[in-house]
């Protein structure tokens, strides 16, 4: 391999693709990628506390201030991190746009394509001006296996935060919980106080939540 010090865990065989050798970072899927879609042909789909879904085409988010961010994506289960560029829109610009508000100790929880993999963010988590929707990578489209057309990024908590392939969005008055707590394999995201000195990553406002 050429990225060292890569330390697989021991559930490792559980994904479906596990590829150390990409660019301009490793692609790492628990489930089978999902099957392509254009940018512009994506509708979202949204829901808040009244349990009310609606769809969101991605025409109706181009007014919102598109941004350009280096940042790492730092994934402790397998011991790598990438500095890459992303581009795209903030989370809490999409959440305030579209009035998808929760209570101050309330969640969101991000739906991917796949039709299984999902995680969770707090309030405070969703709001930090760092967490991005992206739609790009190092200048260009972001591609399918690294998320594409749109993911989320959350570059201050473990990598598996940031869903690929975003479907859903829901607002949530307590923790639903993320797919790695629920298969017993992360108890937290936070970042190893190593991570966190080497790229100088100072933790959002709010909930410290639980140690790693």
């Amino acid at each position: 391999m050429r990225r060292e010090g890569i330390t697989p865990p021991k559930f490792a065989d559980k994904f479906a693709r596990i590829d150390f050798e990409a660019e301009p970072m490793p692609v790492l899927c628990l489930y089978p990628i999902p099957a392509p879609v254009e940018l512009d042909s994506l509708r979202l789909s949204i829901c808040g506390l009244e349990l009310k879904p609606r769809p969101i085409p991605w025409s109706e988010l181009a007014d919102l201030p598109r941004v350009r961010i280096q940042r790492p994506l730092i994934c402790s289960i397998f011991n790598w991190s990438e500095v890459v560029e992303w581009e795209g829109i903030r989370l809490v610009e999409f959440i305030d746009h579209l009035a998808l508000d929760t209570p101050a100790e309330g969640y969101y929880a991000f739906y991917s394509r796949d039709g299984h993999y999902f995680e969770t963010l707090s309030r405070d988590e969703a709001r930090d001006p760092r967490v991005m929707l992206a739609y790009g990578l190092n200048g260009e489209p972001l591609p399918l296996q690294h998320g594409g057309p749109l993911r989320l990024v959350v570059p201050f908590l473990q990598g598996y935060k940031s869903v690929k392939w975003v479907r859903t969005i829901r607002a949530f008055r307590r923790d639903p919980m993320g797919i790695k707590r629920l298969r017993g394999q992360s108890r937290s995201a936070r970042l190893s106080e190593e991570w966190l000195k080497r790229y100088g990553i100072a933790l959002p406002e709010g909930k410290p939540g639980d140690p790693p």
